[in-house]
């Protein structure tokens, strides 16, 4: 035997002791004889009839009499045996009244089979399997399920007619539900192993153990990695990473004590950990196309099985009552996960044998994915009833959901468009104060971080009151408040791809460093490097736009005067909204498709429009239409998708449903090939999933989490998909991948949020003079007693009436000083109710003015109109479109990145003071036209937008740096500076140091005209940073 062989030897030897040591059977090594292995069979026939025997005794008695001996007993358990391959051959079904599955491998260990004889009685076997019950004083099921025999058997022969073996296969009660190759990597990769398996372990009909079904899981297993698949298929066998993952990365850590993969055979296929795999997640799942032999068995992946038992076990350790984020990245599985969660915490009982939660409510932030949680709750075995949806049209009106509520034990499927229909239910049933209850939300940044999750905590919280018969209004508002801050009766799960820092705080954990993180964490890099979703970052590109507009109406009388920053920002909307600007990137757009996309995923790859407003959806859609139409390109159409209406170029009244001629957007982009593309405004950017989705055309300036959302509709893999392409009209990539950075290896916040700043916006509110104690009293006490709205108006009214004389006093007479008051007032009155949201979940405060002040503050928030400053924005008559050119600045460049952002994502700061702007300068039309030109005019050299930007930035801070420049600036005028030789001299410094790192903008060094406009600008901008009270304020986009 060769030294490889060897190895591999000692890690097959190694893996089967360690699982004799956790509840496993290891007789003779494993040797197949000593079991009694039959290969045609694919079964240990003394492990199947032993279990039969003992467990069902007379039904065992009809199938194999005792009185039979000899040749007719062996061949009447044979024929036994062969009826229980055919039962685990069968396709499985789920029956929906018991919620089991019948046939197949699990209907098999989960329910049993029945047995018919000629001339003899049925016999009704039961489960092939006894699991251990939630409640642990069943001593029966208990004994049962210690009598299920888990056996190891190693170098198992699969083939009748070879002697090609299996390295390691695991069987309950006689019946294989493992099979394990195995590979060292001091000779072998897993490559090898998986190669093995698809090349050397095809499905045959001599090979009955590797059919489909006949096995839970197929596991390919080195030292240092773990794949799994369930399915074989020959060389289309789908193998999925099973990997712990490494520091957000894929792979695994290594290990203290042997392998890297020891957690496999340790903790995952240890006796209790398997025997629950095999009771609560291992599914069987139909084809969604309804052909019957193309389900497929399902074992979870391990963060799936990882985020459910850490929860578990968190529950069991510290009680209900606490609060868990799950961030695990797109492609994860999650509605699977919460799936699976919600089944294991409604069953499960505390050391008492009681039920820890009462009610489990499910909660989505779309119908699209409660139909899929919906479907992924009914493969999970449960009987009928167990899991109440509150769908769309019932709602809260079914008599099924408030049976169930006031009953328990069921779980509770909701959207959140449907969930005020179960708080109000909740809030109208006496019985069910006080329950214990679970919620698991999905997308948790859209749902549970502000009013929603108060709102929710309010009904469910317990509140207790030390003398209920004589309690004051103000008593029982304390205890209430105190109940939601504790929530000691709710138990959270949040699970999100894209947790926001509020997020993160409200559900999050704190660690040593006193960042708050997720409870339970699979990252994108882990799901990119894994594969289960693709890069949309690896194919950018970008295009700059150069615009030229011009006045077309003679002002020789009478110069126009207006706001110059505003104007500018007017004139580029204009610009940008120009049917000739749009007309050029449909243009782009639809040659790009054509020529990039359409070929692609045989001829059904699709693509998005991201635009920034409905009117600008809807110019894009007109004008892609007509380029369609002109070309004669009637092989593709578009769709437009956006909320409410609109009014359109001519004056008529149009919204998506009118436009598409479809009253559902999403199942027409879906299920109806024509539309191949569709333009967006506001909608679908988040939780739309389309996995023909090849490419995306941005139109629209995006930050933070509204990025990687939006990008991310990209990353769904599809057979035969590649990298997606991204063209993009308004973004960097720079900017791109900093948003990216914060999402994709360490999501977390740093520091926390000062619950006094709660105490700070107060007391600015109070003392704004714009109402008095009183009235706050008179507004929170018709709220609170549901005095009805016009109770509520008739305690508004004063204060409302003050705010809105005191503004126009303030416009009219044009008193900046009080116009900014009023603003911050208003200001603060939003912020106020957005810490008194978060803040209040988390922090006991104990004072029930807080809480009557923050129901004044969000009505007041409804209703202090601000109606603008009005400015004459008329010049746009005369404002023309006179030039308009699309340059291309990166093409399909690779800007995917490796590691994460380790800054952190930042809490809201609620107490910052509302600052005013400066008086806006005023100047003549042309000049606001003029320096729109010089934002676009290319000077010189093609170069992009973010290189422009990192050298302004860059030059700048070197210039600042430079205490000469500095000092030069603080003591001399801005044209002294302009003649001085030196401060030239400085910032030719700063210029040469920033081309050293800019190589785009090196060329410019030879124009000694931009090195004089540098200058010029350069002494403006120092001398107005260090002489603010001289420098007048300049608008710009």
């Amino acid at each position: 035997m060769g030294h490889a062989q060897l190895m591999e030897l000692e890690f097959e030897s190694n893996l089967c002791t360690e699982l004799s040591e956790r509840g496993w059977l290891y007789e003779a090594g494993g040797g197949t004889s000593a079991a009694g292995w039959d290969i045609g069979l694919a079964l240990v026939p003394q492990d199947v009839l032993q279990w039969l025997a003992t467990q069902y005794a007379d039904e065992y008695e009809k199938a194999v009499p005792a009185d039979l001996a000899g040749a007719p007993r062996a061949t009447a358990e044979m024929t036994l045996l062969a009826h229980l391959t055919k039962e685990l051959a069968k396709n499985t079904r789920m029956d929906p009244t018991s919620g089991h599955p019948v046939g197949g491998l699990l209907g098999v260990l989960r329910k049993g089979f029945s047995y018919a004889q000629v001339g003899r009685p049925t016999a009704k076997f039961g489960p092939m399997v006894t699991f251990p019950p939630a409640n642990p004083n069943l001593t029966e099921v208990v004994e049962a399920s210690d009598a299920v025999r888990l056996r190891i058997l190693r170098q198992v022969r699969f083939d009748t007619t070879t002697n090609e073996t299996l390295d390691v296969v695991l069987t309950a009660n006689g019946i294989p539900v493992v099979t394990m190759e195995l590979k060292t990597d001091n000779t072998q990769t897993i490559n090898h192993a998986i190669r093995q398996y698809k090349q050397d372990r095809r499905p045959g009909r001599n090979r009955p153990l590797l059919a489909p079904g006949r096995a839970l899981v197929h596991f390919a297993v080195s030292n240092d990695l773990v794949f799994m698949a369930t399915k074989l298929e020959g060389e289309d066998t789908l193998f999925l990473p099973f990997n712990q993952g490494n520091d957000g990365h894929q792979g695994n850590p290594p290990s203290g004590t042997g392998s890297s993969t020891n957690y496999l055979w340790r903790d995952i296929l240890a006796r209790p950990m398997f025997m629950r795999i095999l009771k609560d997640f291992a599914l069987y799942e139909p084809s969604k196309r309804g052909k019957k032999d193309e389900g497929r068995l399902i074992f979870p992946r391990f963060h799936q099985l990882r985020a459910v038992e850490r929860v578990v076990a968190d529950v069991e350790s510290n009680g209900p009552g606490g609060r868990y984020l799950i961030w695990h990245s797109a492609g994860s599985g999650k509605t699977k996960t919460i799936a699976w969660l919600s089944h294991r915490l409604i069953r499960h009982m505390n050391s008492h044998s009681q039920s820890t939660f009462d009610s489990v409510i499910a909660v989505t932030d779309r119908t699209a994915l409660d139909e899929n949680i919906r479907d992924d709750m009914n493969l999970v075995q449960s009987s009928r009833g167990l899991v109440v949806t509150v769908g769309e049209k019932s709602g809260a009106k079914s008599p099924q959901l408030k049976k169930a509520l006031i009953e328990g034990d069921h779980i509770i499927t909701c959207t959140l468009q449907t969930f005020p229909e179960v708080m109000k239910l909740i809030e109208d049933t006496s019985e069910l104060r006080g329950r214990r209850w679970a919620v698991v939300a999905d997308e948790a940044h859209s749902s549970q971080s502000g009013s929603t999750a108060r709102d929710l905590k309010a009904l469910l919280a317990d509140v207790e009151l030390e003398d209920p018969d004589n309690i004051t209004a103000d008593d029982l508002l304390a205890a209430k408040d105190s109940a939601i801050a504790a929530s000691s009766n709710i138990t959270f799960i949040a699970l999100t791809a894209t947790p926001k820092a509020k997020t993160l705080r409200l559900f999050g954990a704190q660690g040593a460093d006193g960042n708050w993180r997720a409870f339970d964490t699979y990252t994108m890099a882990q799901a990119i490097e894994e594969g289960f979703i693709l890069d949309v970052l690896t194919n950018y590109s970008t295009y700059d736009m150069f615009l030229r507009v011009k006045n077309a109406i003679d002002n020789t009388e009478e110069e126009i005067l207006v706001e110059t920053a505003s104007a500018v920002t007017t004139i580029v909307r204009f610009a940008r909204l120009h049917p000739t600007s749009i007309a050029q990137k449909v243009r782009v757009v639809v040659e790009h498709f054509r020529r990039n996309v359409m070929p692609a995923l045989g001829g059904n790859a699709k693509a998005m429009v991201v635009t920034s407003s409905r009117i600008e959806a809807y110019r894009w859609s007109q004008k892609m239409n007509e380029y369609l139409d002109e070309k004669g390109y009637n092989d593709m159409h578009t769709l437009v998708a956006f909320s409410g209406s609109l009014t359109a170029d001519d004056g008529s009244t149009v919204t998506e449903t009118s436009l598409n001629a479809r009253s559902d957007t999403a199942r027409a982009f879906r299920e109806e090939d024509e539309f191949k593309v569709l333009i967006v405004a506001n909608k679908f950017q988040t939780g739309f999933d389309e996995p023909r989705l090849m490419a995306m055309y941005v139109d629209k300036k995006l930050s933070g989490i509204t990025t990687v959302q939006t990008l991310s509709r990209l990353n769904r893999t599809f057979p035969g998909k590649t990298a997606p392409m991204v063209v993009d009209f308004q973004n960097t990539p720079a900017s791109v991948q900093e948003d990216f950075k914060l999402y994709y290896s360490d999501a977390h916040v740093n520091g926390d949020v000062d619950p006094n700043a709660l105490i700070t916006l107060a007391e600015r509110l109070d003392t704004a003079d714009i109402y008095t104690m009183s009235d706050m009293e008179a507004v929170a006490g018709a709220y609170l007693t549901d005095a009805g709205g016009e109770a509520i108006a008739k305690a508004m009214g004063p204060i409302k009436h003050r705010w809105q004389g005191q503004w126009t006093q303030a416009k009219v007479r044009k008193d900046k000083a009080l116009k900014q008051a009023l603003q911050s007032f208003r200001a603060d009155v939003i912020s106020y109710r957005n810490a008194w949201q978060f803040l209040s979940q988390i922090v006991d405060y104990q004072d029930v003015d807080l809480h009557k002040r923050a129901i004044l503050a969000t009505l007041l928030s409804r209703n202090l109109h601000m109606d603008g400053d009005q400015f004459d924005d008329s010049y746009l008559d005369g404002v023309q479109l006179s030039g308009v050119k699309l340059v291309p600045s990166a093409i399909n460049e690779d800007h995917s990145i490796t590691d994460g952002n380790q800054d952190g994502i930042q809490l809201p700061n609620f107490e910052g003071e509302f600052k005013g702007g400066g008086t806006p300068t005023r100047g003549p039309l042309e000049e606001a036209i003029d320096r729109v030109n010089e934002m676009f005019r290319a000077k010189g050299v093609d170069i992009t937008h973010g290189s422009v930007a990192g050298f302004i930035t860059t030059f700048w801070g070197f210039l600042d740096a430079n205490q000469e420049a500095v000092a030069m600036a603080k003591n001399n005028s801005a044209a002294q500076l302009k003649a001085s030789s030196d401060f030239s001299n400085a910032v030719g410094v700063a210029v040469l140091k920033t081309c050293q790192e800019a190589q785009e903008i090196q060329t410019y060094m030879t124009d000694l005209s931009f090195l004089g406009e540098m200058v010029e600008i350069s002494a403006e901008a120092l001398h107005d940073q260090y002489h603010p009270s001289d420098a007048a304020v300049v608008g710009g986009v």
